[in-house]
């Protein structure tokens, strides 16, 4: 899955972890990231400053990315951190520039419409992500909606036009000219209307 990303983008991966808190906490995540990506045999990836840290450095990296990679953690962290500085603005100037980008767990939900944050602060709560994937919201981890019933009720609330995506490990989807194309290693489920797709299996984006 992550090798296609990588043969998709034709350049120069660079990963930021700003689910993760400042300090360590990132810049472990960040070298995991780049660990990863250079054990698929990516040749050139490297890691961004924290730009909550040195936002000039960030920048300057995010710029030469040809895939951008935004691995897990906390939903409600990323979600600050990428509308409160210029890696928002970043994403989407490399997404128009025929880039990739990658968004794993908490990554994946913030580049929807909507996102649920059930690690806010005054609890459970769904806020405005990047809207750079069409009318979807992303369940991660999924394996059925058996505890998931808050984050179902709070979408459907919030966002009722949304497609919630369930996404279970290993597993996502690529998202090209409108259409989804599920991969990794198990089927993802739109949930909305109980609909699975195997790895391989192409849809409208809706």
């Amino acid at each position: 899955m992550d090798e296609e990303l990588v043969r998709l983008a034709g350049g120069r991966v660079v990963v930021t972890a700003l689910a993760g808190v400042m300090g360590r906490d990132y810049y472990t995540a960040t070298a995991n990231g780049v660990r990863h990506f250079k054990a698929l045999g990516a040749r050139d990836v490297v890691a961004a400053p924290d730009v909550r840290e040195d936002p000039s450095g960030a920048l300057i990296a995010l710029e030469t990315a040809r895939l951008i990679v935004l691995p897990g953690g906390s939903p409600s962290r990323l979600l600050a951190a990428v509308t409160t500085t210029p890696v928002g603005q970043a994403i989407s100037d490399l997404l128009a520039e025929d880039g990739v980008v990658m968004g794993a767990s908490a990554g994946a939900m913030v580049l929807c419409p909507w996102t649920v944050l059930p690690d806010h602060a005054e609890g459970l709560t769904v806020a405005r992500g990047l809207g750079l994937v069409g009318s979807l919201l992303v369940a991660p981890h999924w394996s059925g909606s058996a505890g998931r019933e808050s984050w179902l009720g709070a979408a459907k609330l919030h966002a009722p036009e949304v497609v919630v995506l369930g996404i279970p490990e290993e597993s996502g989807v690529l998202i090209r000219g409108g259409v989804l194309t599920a991969v990794g290693r198990s089927s993802t489920t739109v949930v909305t209307d109980g609909r699975d797709f195997a790895p391989g299996q192409t849809w409208e984006q809706p």
